[in-house]
């Protein structure tokens, strides 16, 4: 029984594309994913038996296709030269989301609700988890599948995924927001569950990486990034591209060492 764990980190979450590429090619199968915010959707994906769908999910996503123009033109402040014109596009964007109490997610929960099938997975027979955090609870929840009500696990995966910043989902009258404030790569939630052997995939973002014990009787493969994933909120097919190759590349390595042992 060997489960994956997936680190959330934005666009940076191609890169877990490329590792799960080179596992599957060397013929592993999956008994269960945990992950955090893109790594709560990528292992939602991947539960479901979806790679293919995962892949051309990854090979389409822009940063013009998931937030509005106004919030695009301040996210890609950080690629541009500062002027008078790129700084008044940015003040007019960073206007908006003050006055609308966040920037808008209907977007990415429409991506999400079209890429993911709720029934598929409880079907499956995959163990599946989740990290969010109740703001009003002020409670972070570590959840599996049997604990999210039947009909709500996309809600939950746009929790998960709601960044600091972002509107915050609201789930019978609790505000939740994204699970990587409190652990952005829950492998603690898989070694609960019972797995002995569980790959770990880091995008080394920003998020809390919580420390603990691992038993003895409990194998980590850990696949880790060598190189710049890139800003975890620009999403570009060129930039996707490179970081799928580099997940792939490093998840070869990590296999070939595993086996060698």
């Amino acid at each position: 029984m060997i489960g994956m764990v997936l680190e959330g980190g934005g666009s940076r979450g191609a890169y877990q594309i490329g590792v799960m590429k080179a596992y599957l090619e060397a013929g592993y199968s999956f008994s269960g994913f945990a992950g955090t915010s893109i790594g709560a959707i990528n292992g939602a994906v991947f539960a479901q038996g979806d790679f293919q769908k995962a892949t051309d999910m990854w090979s389409n996503i822009t940063t013009e296709q998931l937030f509005d123009a106004d919030t695009y033109k301040l996210l890609k402040i950080g690629e541009s030269k500062w002027d008078m014109h790129v700084l008044s596009e940015a003040r007019v964007g960073l206007k908006k989301i003050i006055d609308e109490h966040g920037i808008d997610t209907s977007r990415i929960k429409e991506l999400i609700n079209d890429n993911i099938d709720e029934q598929r997975i409880r079907e499956s027979g995959v163990d599946y988890g989740l990290v969010t955090v109740s703001t009003n609870e002020r409670k972070p929840y570590e959840l599996f599948l049997e604990d999210i009500p039947q009909g709500e696990l996309t809600q939950y995966i746009n929790a998960s995924a709601c960044l600091p910043g972002f509107h915050p989902v609201v789930i019978e009258n609790n505000t939740y927001i994204d699970g990587g404030i409190y652990n952005n790569c829950p492998t603690n939630m898989l070694i609960k569950k019972g797995y002995k052997e569980i790959v770990v995939v880091r995008t080394k973002a920003p998020g809390v990486y919580r420390l603990f014990t691992i038993p003895k009787d409990v194998k980590i493969r850990m696949v880790v990034p060598k190189h710049d994933l890139g800003n975890i909120m620009v999403f570009s097919p060129k930039k996707t591209l490179e970081n799928m190759e580099l997940g792939y590349q490093d998840g070869l390595r990590e296999i070939s060492k595993s086996s060698s042992h």
